[in-house]
């Protein structure tokens, strides 16, 4: 067997940056560079405050209340959500519902002026399951373009670690209503759009295409999609059209990018590539591309035994190729981690037929541990590239509500540019 001589780096952990109009307002922890400077949109979230409804299922009412004043007051060293937004969260409404007609309460508060709606249940309910509350708020609230938050109350009630868990839904609250808590602080200064490109069936079938657009320091723009199919030739001639559509609709917002990065989260098949490099090319714009393949099923493994655990440090590089390189994105972080299990390696390649250049390989790799530092589902959240976790997340919703009530919320458009699948 030939022996291989392979060689890695610890990447650094990236600084993150709290406000738009400062270069300055940076911190490498979130929660202490919202506290200090805020969001990273403060100035330019375009509400005065941020209103919500409380909807809670019978028996639920003590949650409710824990819900409210947590939210907006705070609990232990949480302060509650104006402390770290800038912004109030204001309760516009409450109502109880039972869990056999909540469709009749949902149907109601839609006509209602709300940014997002908070549910209320208890996990194992006898009537209906909680699956099945989850699965009808998601598709009717999204169906109308309402963000929802699906609160457990047997969770709430529990003193311990809810301050983390208030500040967690509060901090997803502000994504999912529009908010950009922060970014990475890229030194680069250049017009680059990252897409994340996936793929989910429903149940019934249904094929959806769908893209997540990003800027280069991990600003959440848009998500794109085209309507649930059947037959993959109707998907592979959608995708052409979705790129097209997808970066003409950045270059109106953000201008021409230096470069398009794509991410794929699931493996490409040949005519998925060539219907994005047509896509590319049919744009009439000759702006160099990256083809990057994140596979997190890898098989290979990365252990460190200069220490007791084996585990090795979080953000570690290995070289495989030019165009080929293991990361980690999870691992020790100052000695410790918290998770158990072998840490996930990312096995990163960039396809031969990319046209930007191989050497911008090494910043393309930083680029995806930098994003992994971009998860706004939560301050403890786990490291994944948010390429990747964010089509994770949304094709996990298609699986749930089904193409017919995907259909709506493509249709209705007002969720194109929040991050509702949080």
């Amino acid at each position: 067997m030939k022996k291989m001589n392979l060689y890695g780096e610890i990447l650094d952990k990236p600084q993150l940056r709290f406000n738009y109009s400062s270069t300055y307002a940076v911190h490498n922890l979130p929660k202490k560079g919202l506290i200090n400077f805020g969001p990273y949109d403060s100035g330019q979230f375009n509400k005065e405050c941020i209103k919500s409804i409380i909807l809670y299922s019978e028996g639920t009412n003590e949650a409710k209340n824990i819900l409210k004043k947590g939210l907006t007051q705070g609990e232990g060293k949480y302060k509650g959500f104006q402390e770290l937004f800038k912004i109030s969260l204001r309760c516009e409404d409450e109502a109880e519902f039972e869990t056999n007609r909540i469709e009749r309460t949902l149907e109601e508060v839609v006509r209602k002026d709300v940014d997002i709606i908070f549910i209320l249940i208890k996990a194992g309910g006898k009537t209906r399951s909680y699956i099945d509350i989850y699965k009808t708020v998601k598709k009717i609230l999204l169906g109308n373009g309402i963000p929802s938050q699906v609160v457990i109350s047997q969770k709430i009630n529990r003193p311990q670690g809810r301050e983390w868990m208030l500040e967690n839904i509060a901090l997803a609250t502000y994504a999912k209503t529009g908010g950009t808590p922060w970014v990475v602080a890229n030194p680069l200064q250049e017009n680059q759009l990252i897409l994340g490109v996936s793929r989910a069936k429903d149940i019934s079938d249904y094929l959806v295409g769908f893209v997540t657009l990003f800027t280069q320091d991990g600003d959440f723009i848009l998500m794109h999609s085209k309507a649930p199919v059947i037959r993959w030739e109707e998907y592979i001639k959608g995708l052409n059209s979705l790129i097209i559509d997808a970066v003409e609709e950045y270059m109106k917002l953000e201008g021409e990018p230096n470069s398009i990065i794509i991410h794929f989260h699931k493996r490409p098949g040949k005519q998925e590539i060539n219907a994005i490099e047509n896509a590319l090319r049919n744009l009439g714009k000759d702006i160099p591309y990256a083809l990057i393949h994140i596979n997190e099923y890898s098989n290979f493994r990365l252990f460190d035994t200069s220490h007791p655990g084996y585990v090795p440090l979080k953000g570690l590089k290995v070289n495989l190729s030019r165009h080929e390189a293991l990361l980690l994105t999870d691992g020790r972080l100052d000695g410790s981690r918290q998770r158990m299990g072998v840490p996930r390696v990312l096995d990163i390649v960039m396809d031969k037929r990319s046209t930007l250049s191989v050497e911008m390989f090494p910043h393309l790799v930083k680029q995806i541990y930098d994003f992994a530092h971009v998860n706004w589902r939560g301050f403890n959240a786990s490291a994944i590239p948010i390429t990747l976790n964010y089509s994770k997340l949304i094709a996990r919703m298609i699986i749930k509500i089904g193409a017919e009530s995907w259909n709506q919320i493509i249709a209705s458009g007002k969720l194109r540019d929040k991050a509702w699948f949080l």
